[in-house]
């Protein structure tokens, strides 16, 4: 009896579409995210094994950057809800069923520009301590007897308690955002 041939599936570097050029968004230290493209996929994919580069999920993208535990003396480049991005970066999408990198949207590209941007520290300049000291002596020393805090509120007669609570809370996170914004910077 003669057994049937399996037929096997051709290596993965044959069924990949590394040939195919890609767009990303590449984004430097302090600048406007741009468009690149990336004619080679397999220099990527080295790269982030050599270079131990990190991929971190984003909305529904990817970031891939450099490990700031490597390289400790990089500045922060934008500010996430519970991380922080040092140095450049590129935003990739990733098809989850094939495992490969995919182009980016126009769509994608034009909306994460713009979020991008308004990830982006405030202050990405090197600042002076004195200069931090006087910025948190502001946040610090502000109370409800505070003009400009009392001008905000704009208290009348119609204002009422559940209006002036949630004022304080949000001017509460406004501070906690500023002081964690501050710490990340000097990181």
């Amino acid at each position: 009896m003669r057994r049937k041939a399996k037929k096997l599936s051709p290596p993965p570097h044959i069924n990949s579409n590394d040939n195919v050029p890609i767009r990303v968004l590449y984004k430097k230290v302090g600048q406007v995210p741009k468009v690149k493209i990336i004619n080679n996929v397999t220099k990527l994919k080295k790269a982030i094994i050599k270079q131990n580069l990190k991929i971190i999920p984003y909305e529904n993208l990817y970031i891939i950057c450099k490990n700031p535990k490597q390289i400790p003396d990089m500045r922060t480049n934008i500010v996430l809800t519970f991380c922080s991005i040092y140095g450049d970066f590129i935003l990739i999408d990733i098809d989850k069923k094939k495992r490969e990198f995919k182009s980016l949207k126009q769509e994608d590209i034009v909306w994460f520009t713009i979020d991008l941007m308004n990830k982006c520290p405030i202050n990405n300049q090197v600042e002076t301590k004195v200069h931090n000291t006087k910025k948190a002596q502001e946040v610090f020393e502000r109370d409800f007897d505070n003009t400009k805090y009392m001008d905000s509120i704009k208290f009348n007669k119609s204002t009422n308690f559940e209006n002036t609570l949630i004022n304080v809370l949000i001017n509460l996170e406004f501070v906690l955002a500023n002081i964690l914004k501050n710490i990340n910077s000097k990181k």
